[in-house]
C-alpha cells in the first residue's frame, strides 16, 4: 500500500551536507585539507571542491562524513603526485600546511624540522600540474610564520612560489583574528597568503578582508549548551588536580568568563572571548576552554569548540566513533570556517573576472 505524502514535510529542506551546492565553475583543490574548513568555505562561495588530501586517517573520517561527494586522498603528502594520482587541475589551489616547526609553542626548528620541508610538497605538486598549474594559491599558517628566524622562513617560502610562476610579497599575506573579521569571539591569530599565477594575472592586487565591527561579534555564551547539563566527563571533580585551582581562579574573576589552565596557573579571559583552541586541548587539562556553569565547571564540548571555529550544528557531523581526543585535536587544528569563507568569496572573485576577460 502507498504511503501518504506527509504534507508538513514538504517544505523541508535536507541538511545542507546533503544538499547539492550551486556551482559557479570554479574549481577547488585542498592540500592538508584535515576536516574540511577550506572545503566547506569555498563551497559556501559557490566553488566546487574536486578533490582534498591528508594523511590524518581519523580526519579523513570526519571529512568523509561531511563532503561524500569530494574525492579525498587518505596519504602522506610525500606519496601524493598529480600522475600518479590523478589529480585534476584546479582553479584554487588551498593549503593550512603544517605550523608546528613555525610555532612559538614548539622547538621552532622550522626547514630544519621534517614538518617544515613538507611546504615544498605543495610547491612540487604545482609543479608537476605544469602549465595546468592553480591560478590563484590560498595558505595559511600560525601567525609566528612572519617573523620565524628573523624572517628568513618567510623568504624561504615566498622566493619558491615565486619561482613556481606567482605574484607572492610579504604585502600578499595578512595575519587575521577571528574575533576582529568575524562574529565569533575566539582569539586565534593566524596568518594567511594569497599567491596570483603569472600566466593569469597582471599583478597581485588581492585585499584581505576588513575587520567587522565589534558590536556584531556575538557573546562566548551564545555557542554553549548553558540550558542542559553536559556529560559527566566534562566536569571536574573534587578529586581533580585542578578543581580547587579553577574554582579560586573563577571566584576571583567571575562565572561569565572563560578560563583555561597553562602550565601551573589558571588564566582567565577578560574580553568576553574564547582563547585560542589548540590541536592538543584534548590531552588533559591543559589548554582546554573552562567555564563554570549551574552544575559544576567543566570543559567546553567538542561540539561547544566546533561552533567556535564556525562548524555550524545544521550541517556538521561528528563521527561517533572517535574519541574526544580526536575530535578535540581536529577542531583545534583547523580554520575558522565563516573567516576564510570571507577571503573564498574575494578569491573567486578574481576567477571570475579572469575567466570572463583575458589576463588582468
Amino acid at each position: 500500500m502507498a504511503l501518504k505524502a506527509n504534507k508538513n514535510n514538504k517544505s523541508k529542506k535536507p541538511p545542507l551536507t546533503q544538499q547539492k551546492l550551486p556551482s559557479n565553475g570554479i574549481t577547488v583543490g585542498c592540500m592538508f585539507a584535515a576536516i574540511g574548513g577550506f572545503a566547506k568555505a569555498f563551497q559556501l562561495g559557490g566553488a566546487k571542491v574536486l578533490w582534498a588530501t591528508d594523511k590524518d586517517g581519523f580526519a579523513s573520517q570526519t571529512f568523509a562524513l561531511n563532503f561524500p561527494n569530494v574525492r579525498y586522498l587518505n596519504k602522506p603528502v610525500e606519496e601524493l603526485s598529480v600522475h600518479g594520482d590523478s589529480l585534476e587541475s584546479v582553479d584554487i589551489l588551498t593549503a593550512g600546511f603544517p605550523c608546528q616547526a613555525f610555532s612559538l609553542a614548539g622547538e621552532k626548528l622550522g626547514f630544519k624540522d621534517p614538518r617544515g620541508l613538507l611546504f615544498l610538497h605543495i610547491i612540487r605538486i604545482i609543479q608537476e600540474l605544469k602549465e595546468r598549474k592553480p591560478k590563484i594559491l590560498l595558505l595559511e599558517n600560525v601567525k609566528n610564520l612572519k617573523a620565524h628566524d628573523n624572517g628568513k622562513t618567510f623568504k624561504r617560502i615566498q622566493s619558491e612560489i615565486q619561482k613556481a610562476g606567482y605574484w607572492f610579497s610579504e604585502e600578499n599575506s595578512k595575519i587575521l583574528n577571528t574575533a576582529e573579521h568575524t562574529n565569533i569571539p575566539q582569539n586565534r591569530e593566524r596568518i594567511f597568503m594569497v599567491a596570483m599565477c603569472r600566466d593569469c594575472f597582471s599583478s597581485n592586487d588581492f585585499v584581505f578582508p576588513k575587520p567587522i565591527f565589534e558590536e556584531k561579534r556575538r557573546t562566548v555564551k551564545s555557542f554553549l549548551d548553558l540550558n542542559r547539563k553536559a556529560d559527566a566527563r566534562y566536569y571536574f571533580t573534587k578529586e581533580s588536580q585542578y578543581y580547587e585551582m579553577f574554582c579560586e581562579a573563577i571566584d576571583d574573576g567571575g562565572r561569565e568568563a572563560v578560563y583555561q589552565l597553562r602550565r601551573n596557573y589558571v588564566r582567565k579571559n577578560k574580553s568576553d572571548q574564547c582563547f585560542t583552541l589548540m590541536a592538543n586541548m584534548g590531552d588533559g587539562g591543559h589548554n582546554q576552554p573552562v567555564i563554570r556553569d549551574k552544575w559544576g565547571v567543566r570543559k567546553l564540548t567538542p561540539r561547544e569548540c566546533a561552533r567556535l571555529q564556525g562548524y555550524d550544528d545544521k550541517w556538521f557531523k561528528i563521527p561517533p566513533n572517535l574519541s574526544n581526543t580526536q575530535i578535540y585535536k581536529q577542531i583545534g587544528n583547523s580554520v575558522t570556517v565563516p573567516l576564510v569563507t570571507r577571503i573564498a568569496k574575494t578569491v573567486i572573485n578574481k576567477i571570475t573576472n579572469v575567466n570572463t576577460g583575458s589576463k588582468i
